[in-house]
């Protein structure tokens, strides 16, 4: 039973009397109804479905290009990459306002390359893959600032992933637009270096180091950065490694002029070669100062004398030309020596297969590629003659090469291997040209250094003879080169490509090694370009590159390096070669004008060095070259040579060769007077061949 206390107690709050205070309100009774309320209202979106949009550009799901953009920047993953998906969908259904709308296009897509979904980026990166290459390179130049900013970013992003598709957008850039992307080598080739080396310090001395992350990468991520790493240095040093000429090795200087030395507009414009490379400038004599005039006088070498400005504007290009390529050979040292530890070491790791019989396409032959691509790229940049030892490893490095080299000796299988293993070859023969070249223009190279570099020149060498499709005889007393060699078979996998590059191989060993060997090289490449075929490119890269040759012999050129092309016994094998060059114009008639034209400048060539063909070859030559124009064949009457069907600029050079000729023979003059009048020649051509015939 309850207490009678709390019994009364709760009767006492039943009736209690609230007592009431100054200034508050009295408070509302307990029955009262409280009349406030609040409300709130649902606001729907208009579905897009559904609005007339007839008078609008959209896509399959109706929407336009301004809806799409809006949703690049949704929250949601399957938001943004449908996004992307649908401007693809508009732009494919409406090609025309790509150009109209591109700067909002790229500026709202731009940024999904450093988004965290992965299908978000696949789908732009294959946006762009679509849209950027159909675009003219002027149009997307103002946008690729951004794109490599944002590329730049997502290189160096935290994630591996957003890394890894980074490389992709700047192959795609690089291909695309390389001019442009070239300007920003000093933002992109140090986010390359972050993403193959990284620094360490010791706990000791608190130093820190640069190693490699070859330990911290996959094999399929260090190819992908690689691949983008040699596309991206092949775009930026294209001003200096891809000459129009394919014998640019073999210029004046020998070698890529060297444009880190300071150029000054009076010494471009008062060197010899741009008295021989400009004819059209006035009074070109100038600066031989024949006639006691001073340098400048006559031409105004050295300061502007034109109201447009076109002499000033002339020097201020070759002085900003030279600063770049300065900058481009200043940068390729730097990455030279920073990758230079990674390369390495994925060469060790990946070289291993060359140890067994087993060779396939996977992944260890393709770094061992890209290793040898990339140093390929940066050694020419970077050094255009010779490789000093002194600043490199490189002779570590091509001493760990020369234990498998020649690579996949007698690899019978994969066309793709065969290449592969070409390749490597041929960059390996050229490290080894340069390195001897190195080393023999090292004064602190010792004795066992520059035997051993020797060595592996030599070893180069014979592979280069072997490429081309002879070896030396094991027994052979002759003293003509020709006949010291014999013919194996060549590898199908060896075209113009490989000829043209093993060439600058070539050029660098004939500088290194000895008379013999460089003769022996000199007599592959005459066999070479006679045993390729009429219509190969081959022909008449090699009827220049011998041509050459001998007109630095007979121009009495300086050595260049440890070769003197004054002592090659030339006489004897150039008399030869030049004697079948009628044959091999005959041959070719006008299925292939590039060797025809080789072959007409090497006869004009020929024809002008009097001491190198006596006066019976030079007979023969004359006999040769009346075929060319007509002959007369028993039983069939006269025969008219290709010399009808030549463009006349051809026609001009035939005639220059015959004009040359010392002591020109009656049968020749018949042969050329019978042509003329069935053949309509040019003015320039006419009087020429009227004034060999008078």
């Amino acid at each position: 039973m309850p207490r009678a206390s709390k019994k009364q107690q709760r009767k006492a709050e039943d009736f209690k009397k609230v007592k009431l205070k100054v200034g508050k309100k009295k408070a509302p009774p307990s029955n009262a109804t409280d009349t406030s309320f609040t409300s709130k209202s649902i606001v729907l979106t208009e579905q897009s479905i559904t609005v007339d949009k007839s008078s609008e550009l959209t896509n399959s799901r109706n929407l336009t290009l301004k809806d799409l953009l809006a949703q690049l920047r949704h929250y949601s993953m399957p938001v943004r990459k449908d996004a992307v998906a649908g401007m693809a969908d508009l732009l494919a259904r409406y090609p025309g306002i790509v150009r109209a709308e591109l700067g909002p296009i790229i500026e709202g897509s731009v940024r999904l390359i450093v988004d965290n979904e992965p299908a978000v980026r696949k789908s732009l990166l294959k946006l762009y893959s679509g849209l950027l290459p159909e675009l003219p390179p002027r149009d997307l130049a103002p946008f690729v600032p951004l794109m490599v900013i944002y590329a730049c970013s997502a290189m160096t992003h935290i994630l591996d992933d957003i890394r890894a598709d980074a490389v992709r957008f700047l192959d795609l850039l690089s291909e695309v637009a390389p001019q442009a992307v070239s300007r920003y080598a000093s933002k992109i080739l140090p986010n390359f270096f972050s993403l193959l080396e990284t620094n360490t310090t010791s706990s000791d001395d608190k130093r820190t180091s640069i190693n490699s992350r070859t330990t911290l990468l996959t094999m399929g991520s260090r190819l992908s950065i690689m691949r983008s790493c040699y596309n991206y240095l092949a775009v930026y040093t294209r001003p200096l490694t891809q000459a129009s000429d394919s014998l640019w090795f073999m210029a004046s200087q020998g070698s890529v002029p060297d444009a880190a030395a300071s150029v000054s507009p009076a010494s471009v414009n008062c060197s010899l070669s741009s008295l021989y490379f400009h004819p059209d400038d006035s009074a070109p004599f100038a600066a031989l100062n024949l006639f006691g005039e001073t340098v400048g006088a006559l031409t105004g070498f050295g300061k502007d004398t034109s109201d447009d400005g076109s002499e000033g504007s002339r020097n201020e290009a070759s002085v900003s030309s030279a600063g770049a390529h300065a900058d481009i050979r200043a940068q390729c040292k730097e990455a030279l020596a920073r990758l230079f530890p990674f390369l390495q070491a994925t060469w060790v790791e990946s070289a291993t297969i060359f140890s067994t019989n087993q060779l396939s396409a996977d992944q260890s032959l393709n770094l061992c590629v890209f290793v040898m691509q990339i140093l390929q790229t940066l050694w020419r940049t970077a050094y255009a003659g010779f490789i000093p030892l002194s600043e490199t490893d490189m002779l570590g490095f091509l001493r760990r090469c020369m234990i498998y080299f020649p690579f996949g000796s007698g690899f019978v299988g994969s066309s793709e291997v065969e290449e592969a293993l070409l390749s490597l070859n041929l960059k390996v023969s050229e490290l080894a040209a340069r390195v001897q070249l190195g080393a023999s223009q090292s004064e602190s190279a010792d004795p066992s250094t520059r035997d051993e570099v020797a060595k592996w020149a030599k070893r180069a060498a014979k592979f280069a003879q072997l490429a081309m499709g002879v070896r030396p005889k094991r027994q052979s007393a002759s003293s003509d080169a020709l006949s010291r060699v014999e013919q194996v078979t060549t590898s199908s996998s060896f075209g113009h490509e490989s000829f043209a590059e093993l060439l600058q191989a070539v050029w660098q060993l004939m500088h290194g090694l000895g008379q013999k060997d460089a003769e022996q090289l000199l007599a592959a490449v005459m066999h070479y370009a006679s045993s390729c075929q009429l219509a190969s490119p081959s022909k008449a890269l090699c009827v220049r590159f011998l041509s050459k040759i001998i007109e630095l012999q007979w121009s009495r050129s300086l050595a260049r390096g440890a070769l003197d092309l004054t002592k090659l016994q030339l006489s004897g094998m150039a008399a030869t070669w030049a004697l079948g060059l009628p044959k091999l114009m005959w041959q070719l008639r006008d299925r292939n004008l590039a060797a025809s034209t080789a072959a007409a400048e090497a006869l004009r060539l020929i024809s002008q060095r009097t001491r190198l063909l006596d006066a019976k070859a030079s007979d023969t030559l004359q006999a040769s070259l009346a075929t060319l124009f007509c002959v007369n064949v028993p039983g069939k009457g006269a025969i008219f040579g290709p010399f009808r069907l030549y463009p006349p600029s051809l026609q001009r050079t035939v005639l220059e060769a015959v004009s040359y000729c010392p002591h020109r023979s009656e049968s020749l003059s018949l042969a050329i007077r019978a042509c003329l009048p069935d053949t309509s020649l040019a003015a320039g051509v006419g009087a020429l061949a009227t004034e060999i015939l008078a």
